[in-house]
């Protein structure tokens, strides 16, 4: 088996075993956890001089107990255009799947562990992952009016799709990465706000970096049910090396969401 194929299954195993780690026996689970759901479901069709069909998806899991407080996400997105000689062609087509693992999360200051995977046909990405640990301080305990700040270092590899512009099909190095998120909600509830942005520079090379930016504004229709209106924005600096259009690219949704 290659090393290709072998990395990811290190890297699924490892947070698989995570996972493990954050569910404790089940007489404990049932007095401590706290479980967390949403999923994201949102598409777009437009038509006339040049028909485009836009399709996306998202779920994100938290949890918390006394000992751990964990959250993955999972997203997926897919669209077609037309273009003027009648011929359709995908213009997007990407994946993202991502944990982490804080310890000690009643302490403002905690260790964190975190692993992501993703694929980009648009960033000419064919495969992505990174796994790293370090810090994150908090503000505010309750999951909906927190602020998070966390800085760690990561271990990277990525394929790209052929066809790029004369740049190795593998590449492997260390990053640094920052995050800055902050989640606020008002009116009981019914109103929040969430914005979460990460910026990755390569260790010693701050101007070959990623940035992901993520800002979105719920409102509740009912107790479960809600509408999203997000804009979101990859940034990778070496995508017109692999041979993508651009560097920057980024969408505007509307949603439906449901929290439980």
């Amino acid at each position: 088996m290659t090393g290709r194929r072998v990395l990811p299954l290190l890297l699924a195993g490892l947070i698989g075993g995570v996972c493990a780690l954050v569910s404790p026996p089940t007489s404990v689970a049932a007095q401590t956890n706290d479980w967390k759901v949403e999923g994201e479901l949102g598409g777009a069709v437009f038509f006339g001089n040049r028909e485009q069909t836009q399709f996306s998806t998202r779920m994100v899991v938290e949890r918390a107990d006394e000992l751990f407080e964990s959250a993955s996400d999972f997203r997926f997105s897919y669209g077609v255009a037309t273009d003027s000689e009648g011929v359709r062609e995908i213009n997007r087509r990407s994946w993202s799947a991502s944990t982490s693992l804080d310890f000690r999360p009643e302490e403002r200051w905690r260790p964190s562990v975190s692993g992501r995977m993703e694929s980009a046909f648009e960033r000419r990405i064919a495969l992505r992952y990174n796994a790293g640990a370090g810090m994150r301080v908090s503000w505010d305990r309750d999951r909906r009016n927190r602020v998070d700040f966390s800085l760690s270092i990561l271990a990277e590899r990525t394929y790209a799709r052929e066809g790029g512009r004369g740049t190795p099909d593998e590449v492997s190095l260390a990053r640094w990465s920052s995050n800055f998120r902050v989640r606020r909600s008002y009116f009981d509830d019914r109103f929040s706000i969430d914005s979460n942005n990460t910026y990755r520079p390569v260790f010693d090379s701050f101007g070959n970096f990623t940035l992901s930016s993520r800002n979105s504004f719920s409102l509740g229709l009912t107790e479960v049910i809600a509408l999203r209106f997000s804009v979101s924005t990859e940034y990778d600096s070496g995508a017109l090396d692999r041979g993508a259009d651009t560097n920057r690219d980024g969408q505007v949704q509307v949603t439906m969401v449901a929290q439980f």
